[in-house]
């Protein structure tokens, strides 16, 4: 694999929350959240949301503004879950009318991500799911996830789609609830340029294995996308990615080491209390950090791999202790 770890700008943002809704730090403009991206080592893309406000919605200057700040725009993320016109679903709603427009923003959003050479777009069906029993028609929300996402990736077939998959929040239970629901959907939609973003809290969240998922989603050849943050299982909140599970990504990185993958892996964090700037950084340097030492045990994978088919874990952990902790 080819490690490419971009950011969104929401890394540095305020993070307004129910009790503090103004958040705990002034914003910044986006020159002061490009400058501090800018000086990052390690840092090299913009994980770019559309509609782009208030980045340039010219591509032509978006591409200049972030080569000035020595990044290029990375992946581009559709912005289908932030008014209340989606509090139905963006995909799967029984609305007609919304489904047609997250189709009209997703086809201007793929043409933009053509002009600006992003790897991919992320579709995260953020709302759809519920919240209550007979609430929803399962069987109609499904086929109209399968039907509005279909006709996304038919508009353009170059463009390569990730799915992003999530248990709960907004809503208390969402259709693409884990990685294998995913594959489900996408089998379904059942269209080359559709594959899967694996967001690592998301799928912690979810009580996957990560490797696993990574496996599961590599062997189909359906890993589009990598998002980096952390938690304690029990909730999403975006911590700085190698912080809380760390066996968990040292076995994550080990695997994708094994893989070609060469798209991006995307910090995705929320510093509320901590100093952003500090936190995006120590975010980055763990990320490389965990890739250098995943590195040092692939060195040594023909015996690591030969203790995984003879299931002699303790084996495993007294060398990969050596390795890492000498």
């Amino acid at each position: 694999m080819k490690l490419n770890v971009d950011a969104h700008l929401w890394c540095l943002g305020t993070y307004a929350e129910r009790y503090v809704p103004g958040g705990y730090y002034d914003a910044l403009d986006v020159d002061e959240q490009l400058e501090i991206m800018s000086k990052i080592d390690g840092l090299t893309g913009l994980f770019t949301f559309y509609p782009l406000p208030p980045l340039p919605e010219d591509a032509d200057k978006l591409v200049k503004k972030l080569d000035n700040y020595g990044l290029k725009v990375s992946n581009l993320a559709m912005e289908v879950w932030g008014d209340r016109k989606w509090k139905h679903g963006s995909f799967s709603t029984t609305e007609k009318n919304i489904r047609k427009e997250a189709i009209k923003m997703f086809k201007e959003g793929i043409d933009f991500a053509k002009e600006v050479n992003a790897n991919s777009v992320l579709l995260w069906p953020a709302h759809d799911g519920f919240d209550y029993p007979f609430q929803v028609d399962y069987r109609e929300g499904w086929k109209n996830l399968v039907e509005t996402i279909r006709e996304i990736a038919e508009y353009d077939p170059s463009v390569k789609i990730a799915l992003e998959a999530k248990s709960k929040d907004p809503r208390q239970k969402q259709y693409v609830s884990d990685s294998a629901k995913a594959l489900t959907l996408i089998n379904d939609i059942g269209r080359d340029n559709v594959g899967a973003a694996l967001d690592v809290g998301h799928s912690l969240m979810a009580g996957e294995n990560l490797a696993e998922s990574l496996c599961l989603l590599d062997s189909h050849d359906k890993l589009v996308q990598i998002h980096l943050n952390e938690n304690y299982k029990d909730a999403d909140p975006d911590m700085i990615f190698g912080t809380i599970n760390f066996w968990e990504l040292l076995e994550f990185f080990y695997y994708l080491n094994k893989t070609d993958f060469k798209g991006w892996s995307s910090i995705d964090i929320i510093a509320a209390r901590e100093d952003r700037e500090s936190a995006l950084k120590l975010g980055v340097d763990l990320i490389w950090k965990l890739k250098d030492m995943a590195d040092k045990l692939s060195a040594k994978s023909d015996i690591i791999d030969k203790n995984l088919k003879d299931y002699k874990f303790t084996d495993n952990m007294q060398l990969i202790k050596d390795i890492i902790f000498k």
